[in-house]
C-alpha cells in the first residue's frame, strides 16, 4: 500500500466527493468567469466533483474496481485517472491540464487520495500480467503518463515510488524497455524534486523571514518556525512580494514559453493593483522602485526600468529569480539572458543584473545535480564587476555573522544567502540562519531558500514547513510546470 510517508504534504484521506448537481457546477463556473477569476476545466471538474461518467463511461470511483480485462482493453480512462499538460496522440478528446486546473486538482484532498488508490490499482495490474514486459507495449505510454501526473498533482516521492515498483515488476525484462525508460526516468528524475525545492524554497524563506523583516539583528526572538505578525501583520505561513513576483514571473514563462517583459510587467501591475498571486489577497512589500517602474510602464509603456538613484541596486530582481533557472535549467546561456532581461524590467542596475546572472548560473548547476562547492567554483569564473567578483572570491564559509550585512543592497543579499547556505547542512538550518540575520530578512531567506532548495530537494524539506506554507500546492504545482517534454 502507498504509505503516508510518500506524500509531500500531509492530508486527511477522504471518501469520494459528494455528488454535486451538474447544473450547480455550470452555474458556479459562470460565476467564477464573471468574477474574472478564470474558469476551471469544466470537464475535469464534472468528473471529480459531479461524479460524471466521463472516463470510458465510468465514474471516478468505478476506475478503482475495473477488471484486468477492462484495464487492458479500455483506453480513455487512463487520461482521466492520470491527467497531464500534454495532449494524447491516441485519444483526441482526452483532458489536457492547464496550470489553473492542475492547481485546483492538487488542492483537493480527495483527488490526492484517488491518485494514491489508482496508483496501487495500476501496480496490481502490472504485477499479475506479463504481456507488458516487452520492447514495445501500449502500457508503457500509460506508465509514462502516470509518473508525470503523480509528480505534478501529488508529489515527486509518489512518482518515484511508482517508477521503482514498475522496475521491480519488470524484473529481468526491464532492459528491453530502454526506450520507454528514457521517458520514465526523466519524469521521475530527482531534477524535478530539486526544481520544487528551489521554487517553493523561495516562498518558505520569504514566509519565515516576513515577520522579522526590518527588525535589527538580535532584537527579536530567534525564528524557529512560522509565526504571525511583522510590519504587515501577516498570518503565520504567509508570504510577501518576493514570492508573489516569483509567481508572476513563473506564470509568464510557462504561458509564453519565453520571457516577454510586457506580459511580465502586466502581471506585476495586476498583483500590485488587484492582489493577484498573493497569500492574503492584498499585495504587501511593494518597494518605491517597483511602484515607480510599474507607473512608468502604465503611463509610457517602458519595458525596462529607468535609473532611480541608489534604489536601482536593490535586491528585488534577485529575490524572484528561481523561476528563470527552473525554466531554462538545460541551457545556461538562455537562462543568463532571461535573468538579465527580467532584472532590467524593474532595476536599472548593472549590480542587480550581474548578481542575477551569478545566482542563475549557480542554481542551474545545482538543479542539474552539482554539489554547491563545485557549482560555486564554476560560477566564480564568470566575468562580473569588481565588487561582485571580490565578494565571490571571499572565503565565505570561514566568515562570522559579524561579517554579514543583510540589508536590501543586492550584493549584500547574495553574500548573506551564500553564507547562510555554506555554513549549514540542511534546508531548514540555512533559511533560519538567513532570516535570523534580520533587516531584509524575508528576501535574504528567500534567496537562501532558492539555493538550499536546489541543493537538498523538496523531499528533504521538513514537513511542517510545507504544511504551514500558504498556497503550498499552488507553488508546488507551478514548479512542476517548468519541466519540458522529453525530446
Amino acid at each position: 500500500m502507498v504509505m503516508s510517508s510518500v506524500r509531500s504534504v500531509s492530508r486527511t484521506s477522504l471518501s469520494v466527493a459528494q455528488v454535486i448537481p451538474v447544473r450547480q457546477i455550470i452555474t458556479s463556473v459562470l460565476v467564477i468567469k464573471e468574477a474574472n477569476v478564470g474558469i476551471m476545466n469544466l470537464r475535469m471538474r464534472m468528473f471529480h466533483d459531479a461524479n460524471a461518467p466521463l472516463a470510458d463511461g465510468l465514474r471516478r470511483k468505478e476506475l478503482l474496481s475495473m477488471s484486468d480485462k477492462d484495464f487492458e482493453s479500455k483506453h480513455t480512462f487512463i487520461q482521466w485517472a492520470f491527467p497531464t499538460p500534454e495532449s494524447s496522440n491516441q485519444v483526441s478528446n482526452a483532458p489536457v491540464l492547464d496550470l489553473e486546473t492542475a492547481v485546483w486538482l492538487a488542492e483537493k484532498p480527495e483527488v490526492s487520495a484517488f491518485l494514491e488508490a489508482m496508483t496501487v490499482r495500476f501496480l496490481e495490474f502490472l504485477s499479475v500480467n506479463e504481456h507488458w514486459k516487452q520492447r514495445y507495449n501500449h502500457n508503457h505510454l500509460r506508465i509514462s503518463r502516470a509518473i508525470q501526473s503523480l509528480r505534478l498533482l501529488h508529489s515527486w516521492e509518489l512518482a518515484d515510488w511508482f517508477y521503482n515498483k514498475v522496475k521491480d515488476f519488470a524484473g529481468d525484462s526491464f532492459p528491453l524497455m530502454e526506450e520507454a525508460d528514457r521517458y520514465w526516468a526523466y519524469y521521475a528524475s530527482p531534477l524535478h524534486d530539486r526544481i520544487a525545492g528551489a521554487f517553493v524554497g523561495l516562498a518558505i524563506g520569504d514566509a519565515l523571514g516576513a515577520p522579522v523583516e526590518f527588525a535589527d539583528r538580535g532584537t527579536f526572538e530567534p525564528v524557529t518556525s512560522y509565526r504571525s505578525g511583522g510590519r504587515f501583520n501577516l498570518p503565520a505561513g504567509a508570504w510577501t512580494d518576493d514570492t508573489a513576483m516569483a509567481l508572476c514571473l513563473a506564470q509568464s514563462l510557462i504561458e509564453k514559453k519565453t520571457l516577454e517583459n510586457e506580459d511580465l510587467l502586466n502581471r506585476f501591475c495586476d498583483w500590485a493593483a488587484n492582489g493577484s498571486n498573493t497569500s492574503t489577497g492584498i499585495a504587501v512589500g511593494i518597494g518605491q522602485n517597483t511602484l515607480r517602474v510599474l507607473g512608468d510602464f502604465r503611463r509610457n509603456g517602458y519595458l525596462e526600468a529607468l535609473p532611480f538613484g541608489a534604489k536601482n541596486d536593490g535586491n528585488g530582481s534577485l529575490m524572484r529569480l528561481a523561476s528563470v533557472a527552473c525554466f531554462a535549467k538545460d541551457n545556461i546561456e538562455e537562462a543568463l539572458a532571461l535573468a538579465s532581461l527580467q532584472s532590467k524590467a524593474t532595476h536599472a542596475s548593472r549590480h542587480a543584473e550581474q548578481c542575477c546572472q551569478i545566482l542563475t548560473e549557480l542554481l542551474c548547476q545545482l538543479l542539474n545535480g552539482k554539489p554547491l562547492t563545485s557549482a560555486l567554483e564554476q560560477t566564480r569564473k564568470r566575468q562580473v564587476n569588481n565588487e561582485i567578483s571580490a565578494m565571490m572570491r571571499r572565503n565565505i564559509v570561514e566568515e562570522s555573522e559579524d561579517d554579514i550585512q543583510s540589508d536590501g543592497y543586492v550584493i549584500n543579499t547574495l553574500h548573506a544567502a551564500l553564507w547562510s547556505t555554506l555554513t549549514t547542512d540542511s534546508f531548514e538550518s540555512a533559511v533560519l540562519r538567513a532570516c535570523n540575520l534580520g533587516d531584509d530578512a524575508d528576501t535574504t531567506a528567500a534567496v537562501a531558500g532558492q539555493i538550499a532548495g536546489a541543493m537538498y530537494g523538496y523531499s528533504n524539506i521538513p514537513q511542517d514547513l510545507k504544511v504551514g506554507l500558504m498556497d503550498e500546492r499552488k507553488l508546488y504545482v507551478t514548479s512542476q510546470f517548468f519541466s519540458r517534454k522529453v525530446g
